[in-house]
C-alpha cells in the first residue's frame, strides 16, 4: 500500500528536482533518461498496488501522516481507481519514450519533463485520493502542469492564447468544484468519501451509532447543489458540451505527446470523478441511497450531454482542416458516448463506459503520435498538405490505421468490443435512442477519419519526406505498443478486470466500511 502513496510523491520529487539538475548538467540526454526511469518505475509501482488491492479483494485505506478519516487526509484505492491509475502509468511510459524522438535536442526539454512528471502525479492523484478537498487540490495540479505544456512553445501566439482560454476557463471549473466541497463540509461535517458515502446510506447511519455521523440543513437540496457545481467542473475536464470550447483550441497547441495525453488520458480525470461521486459518494444510483431521488434528473441530463457531445462533435470532424482540431473532435465525441454509459445507472452502463475509457485512451493515445509523424515530416497540420508517411515506414501506417479504425469501432480491435458493450447497455435499459446516438456518430466519425487515412497512407507526397525521422526505437516501440494494446483489448482478456472494477464502483459497500474501518481502529486503539 505504500507504493501506491509513494508513487505521486516520487512524481513529484522528480519533477521539481529536475530544474535544479539541470542548472548542473546541461545534456537533454539525461533527462530523457530520467524522465522514461521514474514513467517506469511508477508503472511498476501502481501496477503493484493494482495486483495488491486484487489480492486482497477489497479497498485498501492509506493514511497520510498516520492521521484517520475523517480527522486527516486519505487515499482509498478500490478496483477501479487502481486499474485506472495502472493503465494511465503505462501509456504515460509510451508517450515520454515517444517524447524523446519528438523533442530530439530541444533546450526546453528539462521544464518539459517537470510539467509532465507533475501531470501524471495530479492524475493518479485523483485516482487515489479518497478525499474531497484532496481531489481538488490534485485537480488544480492536474489543471496548472496542463496550461504550461499547453503553452510549451511559448513563441507561438496559438499556444499562449490556447493556454490562457484553458487556465481561465479551467480556474472558473475549479472555483465551482471548491464550492462544492465547502457545501459537502458544511452539510456533512467532513470530506472523506467513504464516511460521507456512509452519510448517504440511511442503512449505514443505523449500523454504525458508535460513529458521529453529522448532517445539517436540507441535505437533498445541498447535494443537488453539490453535484451541479461538481458536474460543471469535471465536465469540463472531461470536454463534454458545452465545456467544451477549451478543447479544440488546447488540444493541437500542445506538442504532440501532450496532445495525446490530454486526448487520451487527462479528459478520463473527468469521467472518473464524475462516476466517483455519482455512484461512491452520493450513491444517487443506489436505491438504498437517501438521494436516489436525484437519479432520473441527473441521468436525463447526463445523456443529454453526452449525446449531444457525440453527434455534435462527430459532425464538427467532417469541417476540419487542421488534424490536431479533428481528433480534438473525435475526443469530444467519445467522451460523450462514455457519459451517456455512466447516466445509465446501471452495472452494464458502468462496465461498458469503463470498458471506453481503456479503448479509447489508448486509441486516442495512437493516433496523435502516430499522426504526429507526419506532421512532423509534412511542417503542417493541414490535412490535404500531409504526406504519405504510411507509405515509407508500415509501422506508422498500421498505427493511422488501427487507431482510426478502433475509435470507429471496427473488429477485431478493442474500439469494436467497448462500443458494443454500450450497446448492451442501452439495449438493457431501453434507451433506443442512444443506439441510434451511438450508430449515427460512429457512422458520421469515420469519415473524418478517413479524411486523416487518405493523405497519409495513399497520399502521393512522399519524394521530399525526410526518411531519417521514420525510424528509431523511440518512435516506433510506442506505436506497436499501443497496436499489440488495442488488439488485447477484447472481452476475453480484460473482461474481469473491468468487471472487478464497475463493480467496486456501483457497490460500495466495501468502500464504506473499509473508511469506516480505519476510523474505529484508531478511535478503540487510542490513536
Amino acid at each position: 500500500m505504500h507504493l501506491i502513496a509513494a508513487a505521486p510523491v516520487v512524481l513529484v520529487a522528480t519533477a521539481f528536482a529536475i530544474p535544479l539538475i539541470y542548472l548542473k548538467i546541461k545534456s537533454v540526454k539525461v533527462f530523457h533518461a530520467v524522465a522514461l526511469s521514474v514513467t517506469l518505475t511508477v508503472f511498476f509501482m501502481t501496477l503493484l498496488g493494482y495486483v495488491y488491492v486484487s489480492q486482497v479483494g477489497e479497498p485498501v485505506v492509506y493514511r497520510m501522516g498516520g492521521w484517520p478519516p475523517p480527522l486527516g487526509i486519505v487515499y482509498e484505492a478500490d478496483s477501479f481507481s487502481t486499474l485506472l491509475a495502472t493503465y494511465t502509468a503505462f501509456i504515460i511510459v509510451f508517450v515520454t519514450l515517444y517524447s524523446s524522438w519528438y523533442l530530439g535536442s530541444d533546450t526546453g526539454t528539462p521544464y518539459y519533463y517537470s510539467l509532465l512528471l507533475g501531470l501524471e502525479a495530479g492524475l493518479l492523484g485523483i485516482y487515489y485520493t479518497g478525499d474531497i478537498f484532496n481531489l481538488f487540490v490534485m485537480l488544480e495540479v492536474l489543471g496548472i502542469t496542463c496550461y504550461g505544456l499547453v503553452a510549451y512553445y511559448r513563441n507561438s501566439k496559438e499556444a499562449v492564447e490556447a493556454s490562457i482560454k484553458y487556465a481561465f476557463f479551467g480556474a472558473l471549473a475549479g472555483l465551482s468544484y471548491f464550492l462544492a466541497a465547502v457545501i459537502t463540509y458544511a452539510s456533512f461535517g467532513n470530506l472523506t468519501m467513504g464516511l460521507v458515502a456512509a452519510e448517504s446510506r440511511p442503512t449505514f447511519r443505523l449500523l454504525t451509532p458508535f460513529v458521529d455521523l453529522f448532517t445539517w440543513g436540507n441535505v437533498i437540496a445541498a447535494v443537488a447543489v453539490i453535484l451541479a457545481l461538481s458536474l460543471w467542473t469535471f465536465t469540463f475536464k472531461a470536454g463534454i458540451f458545452p465545456n467544451h470550447f477549451w478543447l479544440p483550441d488546447a488540444h493541437p497547441a500542445a506538442p504532440t505527446p501532450i496532445s495525446a495525453i490530454l486526448s487520451g488520458l487527462v479528459v478520463n480525470a473527468g469521467a472518473y470523478t464524475s462516476a466517483r461521486l455519482l455512484y461512491t459518494v452520493f450513491g444517487v444510483y443506489d436505491p438504498l441511497s437517501s438521494f436516489y431521488s436525484l437519479s432520473p434528473y441527473l441521468g436525463t441530463v447526463l445523456s443529454a450531454l453526452g449525446a449531444f457531445s457525440a453527434i455534435f462533435a462527430s459532425v464538427m470532424m467532417l469541417v476540419q482542416n487542421d488534424v490536431k482540431r479533428l481528433i480534438a473532435y473525435s475526443t469530444v465525441m467519445h467522451l460523450g458516448l462514455i457519459f451517456t454509459g455512466l447516466s445509465l445507472g446501471t452495472p452494464a452502463g458502468v462496465k461498458a463506459a469503463t470498458y471506453h475509457i481503456l479503448t479509447h485512451a489508448a486509441g486516442k493515445a495512437l493516433l496523435f503520435m502516430s499522426v504526429g509523424v507526419a506532421i512532423e515530416v509534412s511542417k503542417t497540420r493541414r490535412i490535404p498538405d500531409l504526406k504519405a508517411v504510411g507509405r515509407l515506414s508500415p509501422v506508422v501506417g498500421i498505427a493511422i490505421a488501427a487507431a482510426c479504425f478502433s475509435l470507429v469501432g471496427l473488429p477485431p480491435l478493442g474500439g469494436f468490443f467497448s462500443k458494443f458493450a454500450l450497446y448492451q447497455a442501452y439495449i438493457e435499459v431501453g434507451r433506443f435512442e442512444l443506439v441510434a446516438v451511438l450508430l449515427a456518430s460512429s457512422g458520421i466519425a469515420m469519415l473524418g477519419y478517413l479524411k486523416v487515412i487518405y493523405p497519409t497512407l495513399f497520399g502521393s507526397q512522399t519524394s521530399d519526406i525526410e526518411t531519417h525521422r521514420l525510424g528509431g526505437p523511440s518512435m516506433l516501440l510506442p506505436l506497436i505498443a499501443l497496436i499489440a494494446l488495442l488488439v488485447i483489448l477484447n472481452p476475453l482478456v480484460i473482461s474481469l478486470a473491468i468487471d472487478s472494477a464497475s463493480r467496486s464502483l456501483v457497490y460500495a459497500d466495501r468502500y464504506i466500511i473499509k473508511a469506516l474501518e480505519a476510523f474505529v481502529n484508531y478511535i478503540t486503539s487510542g490513536g
